[in-house]
């Protein structure tokens, strides 16, 4: 039997409100300095089922601003075992001004200090500040204070002066000594079990003003059993510095899972050290007993990893592709590379830091997808089986400890399969205004579904009926073969989207699995909101400029249903390439590819900075579109030319000019002015809002370089302006 497999979900509308509870554990929650951020989610009942629970993890900017680096956020379930542990601790029986000192010497009246009074030529005295003495005498309940007294401090010598200040005679302020003594005993405390369901990585935040927040969407199903009644959500954040916002939003959609997950068992969890000569990291991960129930029907580990830190020769753990190996009873059955490849692919591009750099199964800005082993044929009901987890043998650099690994795992149980026929829309990829799809979004071509087959009978053909609300509906005829709990991507025929829908609104659901009647239809149907793409012109200029690596680079556009209708590729370095484009009324996709992955402008390399831009054929020819420059991997931009949307549309975003490189250690530039004919004034301020830099842009000027040498490193605005509107910018300097 097929275990879950876990993808990022869409942002969609799932049931209706009668249907859907949001329990709202933490609201714009300020993180900050590796602490722990623990709220309480009143859950519904576990006598409640849902088909789907799902975790809406905003992270945002707190009103100081985000941080500028990339750090670890787990969000965990503390749940109550039951059980009352204690640990065994001594109390001492007096405190002194709130310190345990091993002994004081007291005067139960008060005490004075003597001096010499160089006015009056005399002894004089002051009277010494009392001592706070909290007294714990009661050794059967040894914290809980039994008085408190003001004494004053002895055992020093009192001196008596002449009229010229030589001391003449001396006294010894002496009373009793207190000394210290302890108490032993046994402090008891409910036993906590934390379960990590979601992490994610905080972006490099320093380009993004307060205003800024991302929406992840993850599916923590298989923690249901922990979700009920009053419970404890810790959000733990692995940062050294202030700070982000957090928002968690847990969206319980009532009805019946494909099988339940009952029951949850914690296997390996926190941070272990990686490449240690003495004790490598299987000494670390120690072996864990698991007994299988009587009553599961699919069992499987869930297990979220990620690589952190490096040596001064191999860029371990952080940069480096290691595998993790699972044993059942001593033999290794499953295999997981840790490493993640699609960073350049990140919906969160143009970072302020090394945002496009592959690392070990994690990118900055992006969630941490679980993976998960299926146990099912491996294990039997009613027996005990050893749990061990080991990795690639390492030796890292001497004397560097930074090593490691996050690891939060789980053993799920599952109870039978509640359909043996059941299809499921399980996502919308496209279209969609969901952030972790806002890479190929929006888009007027090819619609793409997630597929799920919830019945315990493999789904070989399935009809796919999708539409925007409100216009013509199309059916596509699925077949091929989808596991118990698999997915799969859809990618569906292009369908009519001219027709003048009131609703911005995409549907997608499924009928006739396997040519038979569903079984449960509340999971038949899935709703996403989506924007419409730009409308260009019949005719318009692409301009590219190139940087120093143009070998990297080629785009191509493609019709509504994907078929190439012109490329370019072969440019020369630092180039500027004019195409004009002739074409007919239809939807249209832009991609420019960089094979680097680094863009046409990215600030940790040598590239140089280029450009991309469209322009109307006109005099003087206006820019009508620009697209961002640090993009990673590739940049995609649908429109369409001539139907239902008119060209005044593209301008919406006119005054998005872009600042580059950012961070600069000399020389910026302002890119895409001519979005505006006008002349524009420039002001650049301060963090403390002081402007340091002013000057005017000429009026068809389209590229304007600035100097940072008088600068001092930090952060700055740039406002850029004139009666067309105003722009502002964060950007960092360097030295």
């Amino acid at each position: 039997m097929a275990f879950a497999c876990f993808i990022v979900l869409g942002f969609s509308a799932y049931a209706g409100p009668n249907d859907t509870l949001n329990v709202i554990s933490h609201n714009k929650v300020h993180m900050n300095y590796y602490g722990s951020f623990d709220g309480w989610g009143v859950f519904p009942s576990d006598t409640v089922s849902f088909r789907k629970v799902l975790l809406n993890l905003t992270i945002g900017c707190p009103s100081s601003g985000c941080s500028q680096w990339d750090y670890t956020v787990k969000i965990m379930v503390r749940h109550n075992t039951g059980i009352v542990d204690s640990t065994y601790k001594t109390a001492p029986s007096f405190t002194v001004n709130g310190s345990i000192k091993d002994s004081v010497k007291i005067k139960k009246d008060t005490t004075y200090t003597t001096f010499y009074d160089t006015i009056t030529h005399t002894t004089d005295s002051t009277k010494n500040g009392a001592y706070t003495i909290v007294q714990y005498l009661n050794s059967s309940q040894p914290t809980t204070p039994t008085d408190t007294v003001h004494w004053w401090n002895s055992g020093y010598y009192n001196y008596y002066y002449n009229n010229t200040g030589a001391k003449t005679d001396s006294i010894f302020v002496n009373d009793s000594i207190m000394y210290q003594t302890y108490y032993h005993y046994y402090a008891k405390y409910d036993s906590i079990q934390e379960y990590e369901i979601a992490r994610t990585i905080t972006p490099y935040g320093g380009y993004y003003n307060t205003s800024w927040s991302h929406l992840y969407q993850i599916d923590v199903s298989d923690f249901v059993s922990l979700l009920h009644d009053s419970t404890q959500i810790r959000v733990y954040y692995q940062g050294y510095s202030d700070g982000f916002a957090v928002t968690c939003n847990f969206e319980m959609i009532k009805g019946i899972p494909p099988h339940k997950a009952y029951k949850t068992q914690n296997l390996w969890s926190g941070w272990f050290p990686y490449g240690d000569p003495v004790h490598p990291i299987g000494t670390y991960l120690l072996p864990q007993t698991v007994k299988i129930d009587s009553a599961e029907s699919a069992v499987g580990i869930r297990v979220l990893q990620t690589g952190h830190g490096s040596d001064n020769v191999d860029p371990c753990s952080e940069f480096c592709s290691q595998n993790s190996y699972f044993k059942i009873n001593g033999t290794t059955d499953f295999t997981k590379t840790i490493w993640r490849n699609t960073c350049g692919l990140n919906p969160l591009l143009h970072q302020a830091g090394t945002w496009i750099y592959d690392r070990a199964n994690w990118c900055p800005g992006a969630d941490v997808y679980p993976f998960s082993f299926d146990l099912s044929s491996f294990v039997a009901p009613k027996t005990t089986y050893t749990l061990g987890m080991d990795m690639d043998p390492y030796t890292r650099d001497a004397g560097n400890g930074n090593c490691g690994y996050n690891i939060g795992s789980s053993v799920i149980f599952y109870g039978p399969a509640n359909f043996t026929v059941d299809a499921e829309v399980y996502d919308i990829k496209a279209p969609t205004t969901f952030p972790a799809y806002s890479r190929f979004n929006p888009i007027c071509g090819i619609p793409e579904v997630v597929l799920r087959n919830a019945g315990s009978t493999p789904l070989t053909s399935v009809d796919i009926n999708y539409g925007v609300i409100g216009g013509s509906t199309q059916t596509y005829h699925w077949t091929g073969t989808l596991n118990f709990t698999d997915t799969l991507t859809v990618a569906l025929p292009s369908m009519n989207w001219s027709s003048s829908a009131p609703k911005h609104i995409f549907q997608a659901s499924v009928s006739n699995p396997n040519g038979q009647a569903d079984q449960y239809a509340a999971n038949d149907m899935m709703q996403a909101p989506f924007i419409n793409p730009p409308q260009y012109p019949n005719i318009f200029i692409v301009v590219f400029e190139t940087n120093s690596a143009a070998a990297e680079d080629s785009y191509v556009i493609r019709d509504g249903n994907g078929t190439v209708v012109h490329s370019k590729s072969g440019f020369a370095n630092n180039t500027l390439y004019r195409d004009t484009l002739n074409l007919g009324d239809g939807c249209y996709q832009f991609e420019l590819d960089d094979a680097g992955e680094d863009g046409i402008s990215f600030f940790a390399n040598s590239d140089g900075n280029g450009f991309i831009r469209f322009q109307k054929v006109t005099t003087p020819s206006t820019v009508f579109n620009t697209l961002q420059p640090d993009f990673g991997t590739s940049i995609i931009q649908s429109f369409t030319v001539g139907g239902y949307l008119s060209v005044d549309n593209i301008t919406a975003n006119k005054m998005d000019y872009f600042v580059y490189p950012n961070p600069s250690d000399g020389m910026f530039y302002i890119d895409g002015l001519l979005a505006s004919t006008k002349v524009k004034e420039v002001n650049i301020y301060s963090i403390l809002g002081q402007i340091i830099y002013t000057t005017k842009i000429p009026a068809g000027v389209d590229k304007f370089a600035i100097n940072t040498a008088s600068f001092a490193a930090g952060m700055y605005w740039v406002s850029i302006s004139n009666s067309d509107g105003k722009v502002l910018k964060k950007l960092s300097v360097v030295k």
